[in-house]
């Protein structure tokens, strides 16, 4: 993080995406370190960018969708000690204001239960998997307000690949069978059976 730079910086690659014809950008942060919470600091940064752009309208006629994968490790942080504390809160404020300026995010996580409240508010649409944790399915009820009680009693039964979609245009939950990839992501864990 802080090496002499090899490539571009972050704002020239924001910069060259937002002035090109591509549609996706791929931000990966698994060569940051965990220590001293660069990632999250990292997240963060990245956030306010995007935020300080959309404040500037560059996002209007341009609609943008940022795509957040494993937000619990970025939402709701503080970095520092007590009163010298720092709330990482971009993705929080973008939640909250982006859609205004054509900012719009979206957040995948497999603990909605480290979402701030404030953030899962915001949510329009929510796509849930299986969820076994009480304390997650409270917050999906809390978050959908006039869903139905045998929904989320529902959530613990859907099968691999099955999901609920919940939110302010489904009046009825809508449940749907996602198909494997054909490039399926290496996301299995070790093979303990085979290992031990």
């Amino acid at each position: 993080m802080f090496e002499e730079s090899q490539g571009d910086s972050l704002g020239e690659v924001l910069d060259e995406f937002l002035t090109s014809r591509s549609r996706v950008l791929r931000l990966c942060l698994s060569a940051t370190s965990y220590e001293f919470n660069a990632r999250e600091i990292l997240a963060n940064v990245i956030g306010r960018k995007l935020l300080s752009y959309a404040r500037s309208e560059r996002f209007i006629k341009r609609p943008l969708l940022a795509v957040v994968d494993e937000a619990h490790n970025f939402l709701g942080k503080k970095v520092g000690f007590e009163e010298y504390a720092t709330r990482l809160d971009a993705f929080e404020i973008i939640a909250k204001e982006g859609r205004k300026y054509g900012l719009n995010i979206c957040l995948t996580t497999q603990r909605p239960r480290d979402i701030t409240e404030g953030v899962i508010s915001q949510m329009g649409t929510l796509l849930v998997h299986r969820l076994t944790n009480s304390n997650d399915r409270e917050l999906v009820e809390r978050a959908c307000g006039e869903v139905d009680k045998s929904m989320i009693e529902f959530l613990p039964n859907l099968k691999q690949g099955e999901l609920a979609v919940v939110g302010v245009d489904f009046p009825i939950p809508l449940t749907i069978q996602v198909h494997k990839p054909e490039h399926p992501p290496l996301s299995d864990s070790p093979s303990y059976q085979l290992y031990w």
